[in-house]
């Protein structure tokens, strides 16, 4: 999903997806709206299992997908977070160089912070 976010807001479109961009009202920007909100759906369809498809049959946006998958596939990070408050706590220097030791709470910090 990372990947995909990063494609969509590169092409200037993740409004369509935030709601941010709702379809307006007027028959040409009403158009134009629908093709981008298209090239985002073809994207979403390709990007996932194809058995999943049949799924997405009932959304006619891109948002509509976007907010059905982050319904489904979305998961509670506490027992994550838990995991890494845990191994920050305990993290200790041991037989790591200055620099291993660094760079690995470093890295524990980065995969927190990414969490929360």
């Amino acid at each position: 999903m990372f990947q995909f976010k990063l494609f969509v807001k590169g092409k200037e479109l993740w409004g369509h997806i935030n709601g941010k961009f709702p379809a307006p009202t007027t028959a040409t920007d009403l158009a134009k709206w629908k093709m981008k909100n298209s090239k985002i759906m073809t994207w979403i369809l390709s990007s996932i299992e194809p058995h999943f498809i049949l799924n997405f049959h009932p959304y006619n946006s891109a948002k509509d997908m976007w907010d059905y998958l982050k319904k489904v596939y979305h998961q509670a990070n506490a027992a994550q977070r838990f995991q890494l408050e845990y191994e920050m706590a305990n993290f200790t220097q041991g037989s790591l160089s200055i620099e291993e030791y660094y760079f690995g709470f470093q890295n524990l910090w980065a995969k927190y912070s990414n969490t929360i």
